[in-house]
């Protein structure tokens, strides 16, 4: 879906959203929508479909959350930038932790920003990315970016090979999970039992050292398990 603001005709920087949740794409769209220089020309509601409309729409900024489903937005960010080096990728998320900056450092993106901030710092984010310039918040300047980056970059061997010993069905069941569907949907779609399914959750989380789905899923996708 494409929305245009009032100001087309002196619209100076292109954007495509991409989050799972309509009702965020909506609301960032209605932030923008009025305001000059600034144009939605196309949203995208998981990673890979983000992927395909950024190289149909080539837009000066993406804007995408960081977990969505089938590619999350650190995965699309990757395929992205091997493609485009100079693509200018702007993460919003929920969390604006430590470990979320370093994977956007890492991946090439430009900023990450809370979903809870203000229109003037949206728009102020746009704008200095759109410049080629970092921004991750006003309390986050180059040199506090080098720290956390040099502080978890020294433990990026960590987990590096820690899925391994995963087998392939706990790799079906974790991309099941990773894209929303509960246990007895993994479970038809794979021929098995519920109960296999609920057991290949659990040794997961197990592995994974997580007490919970959402933990899991976070874990996944910011040490990009799976594809």
């Amino acid at each position: 879906m494409t929305r245009r603001n009032n100001s087309m005709a002196n619209s100076k920087i292109t954007v495509i959203l991409a989050d799972d949740h309509n009702l965020v794409r909506n609301g960032i769209a209605g932030l923008l929508e009025n305001t000059p220089g600034i144009y939605i020309i196309g949203e995208a509601s998981n990673g890979r479909e983000l992927v395909n409309k950024y190289f149909e729409c080539m837009p000066d900024v993406v804007i995408t959350d960081i977990t969505m489903p089938v590619y999350s937005g650190i995965i699309a960010a990757e395929k992205i930038k091997v493609k485009n080096r100079k693509a200018k990728i702007l993460f919003l998320s929920v969390s604006d932790s430590e470990e979320y900056i370093y994977q956007a450092l890492k991946v090439g993106a430009l900023g990450l920003i809370n979903k809870s901030i203000t229109k003037g710092e949206l728009i102020l984010a746009i704008e200095t990315v759109s410049h080629g310039q970092k921004y991750f918040g006003k309390a986050y300047n180059q040199a506090r970016l080098n720290e956390i980056f040099q502080k978890y970059n020294q433990n990026k061997n960590i987990s590096k090979h820690c899925h391994m010993d995963l087998t392939s069905r706990e790799i079906d069941t974790l991309r099941g999970i990773c894209e929303g569907k509960q246990s007895i949907e993994i479970a038809e779609e794979l021929g098995v039992s519920k109960r296999t399914i609920d057991g290949h959750r659990s040794n997961l989380m197990k592995k994974f050292d997580v007490t919970s789905t959402s933990q899991l899923i976070k874990y996944v996708y910011l040490n990009k398990i799976i594809d």
